[in-house]
């Protein structure tokens, strides 16, 4: 067992943050990164001082980030253009590397669908709301309260309250919806959670078939990049034949390894959604820095031999990483899936920080630990981020030191039966 999706709530940035003070007084919280080396090796600065460890926090799946033809790319993308970024208009103005990464997005996507890219996703997800709530489209939105934070903060922007419905069961309640108005009723959640599980992608498949007003608004974040075809992410995959009543939005600071977001949708949305967007109005355009890695990304992720080669490379890690656990009785959502991360349920969030801290400080390893308002009120967990340019001999020294950790730090019996008590709990 260990965390489902069930377990995960809604960030809300009106909750306090108890164990933050915790976390940070044990360099786990605002960690300063210097420099970084080759296999996930960084240089961080401490309260003891500087010193090297291996990072299993950031997400970045292969490792791109750190590849040098991924560098030199963004470096000769500035001095190839000139300049460090062009027009702020964003909806005015494009470079043409710009045009590139968009026309490749939208072909990714399929159909007659076209694609806008942004410094963060949070810039991607609030002019993706301010789609779907302009007057030209006047949709009612039913979200999942586990879609990322950033879709939420953007939702409760741009919709009045009355025209958000928040719900676990999206697809039941949308259901029903639609079929009470003529107004657009929309779906939104994650297409892969940040803490683990897939959205039920033949349930909205159904849900699209069974309502002509139906639409989808999936934020793949974690997916895209390193799932299906290209990299084009679990989504897009998925729903490929709903391209006309589909959007999808992204980061390119994950498995893509730059900077940036993105949304791809029907062009219909998205002129509409040009009429209305902030974003594209008045937000900076993404740095040619960012442009140049992003496009040096995507064609490394199109060449099939490499992102085979990569995809391989990361499953024997997760595998190596899976099997260890598993002799040690330590239990994972995730274990035996593609996903590039793993969550080790801890008894609290004390216990989250203090293994994580012995990670860090005896081991040089940096993981993330996790606790409410991540996931539920009195849990605990640590979010490990593998990567393929991980060395094999850091892997298992991770796995070896969580299982003397947990047996250490999780009393009265074995880990496994630790987590098991702990999925069973109802999430507060």
């Amino acid at each position: 067992m260990g965390f489902s999706g069930n377990d995960i709530i809604a960030y809300s940035t009106t909750d306090p943050h108890p164990a933050d003070q915790e976390a940070r007084a044990n360099d786990l919280y605002g960690i300063q990164m210097i420099e970084c080396g080759e296999n996930r090796c960084v240089r961080i600065k401490t309260q003891s001082g500087q010193r090297w460890a291996t990072d299993f926090l950031s997400n970045s799946p292969f490792g791109l980030n750190t590849r040098s033809d991924v560098r030199r790319a963004s470096v000769e993308a500035i001095d190839d253009f000139g300049a460090l970024h062009s027009s702020v208009a964003m909806a005015r103005t494009e470079t043409a590397i710009v045009n590139e990464i968009t026309h490749r997005l939208v072909l990714m996507k399929t159909g007659d669908s076209q694609a806008r890219i942004y410094p963060t996703t949070l810039s991607a997800n609030i002019a993706t709301s301010a789609g779907f709530a302009s007057s030209a489209f006047d949709a009612t939105a039913v979200v999942h309260p586990n879609a990322h934070a950033t879709v939420q903060f953007a939702l409760k922007g741009a919709f009045a309250p009355g025209r958000i419905i928040t719900s676990s069961n999206t697809i039941g309640v949308a259901g029903s919806f639609a079929k009470n108005t003529r107004r657009p009723v929309v779906i939104v959640e994650d297409g892969l959670y940040s803490m683990g599980n897939h959205a039920d992608f033949q349930g909205l498949s159904d849900y699209l078939k069974n309502n002509a007003n139906g639409w989808l608004w999936l934020d793949d974040a974690h997916s895209v990049g390193m799932q299906g075809d290209n990299g084009r992410g679990k989504a897009m995959q998925s729903l490929a034949s709903h391209e006309d009543r589909t959007v999808v939005t992204g980061s390119f600071g994950k498995a893509f390894g730059a900077a940036g977001g993105f949304m791809v949708g029907p062009r219909g949305f998205v002129d509409a959604m040009l009429r209305e967007s902030v974003s594209d109005r008045f937000s900076c355009n993404l740095d040619v820095s960012a442009q140049g890695a992003i496009l040096a990304s995507m064609k490394i992720l199109a060449d099939p031999g490499e992102y085979r080669r990569l995809k391989e490379a990361l499953a024997a890690r997760l595998s190596l990483f899976d099997a260890m656990l598993a002799e040690a009785g330590i239990p994972t959502e995730q274990a035996g899936s593609t996903i590039a991360f793993r969550v080790v349920p801890c008894s609290d969030a004390a216990s989250a920080i203090q293994i994580a801290s012995t990670l860090l400080a005896q081991h040089s390893l940096i993981t993330t630990p996790v606790y409410y308002p991540t996931i539920a009120r009195g849990r605990g967990a640590i979010r490990v981020s593998l990567s393929a340019t991980h060395r094999l001999a850091d892997i298992r020294k991770l796995a070896q030191a969580f299982t003397t950790l947990l047996a250490t730090n999780d009393p009265p019996g074995p880990a496994c039966l630790q987590a098991q008590r702990l999925s069973q709990e109802t999430p507060a």
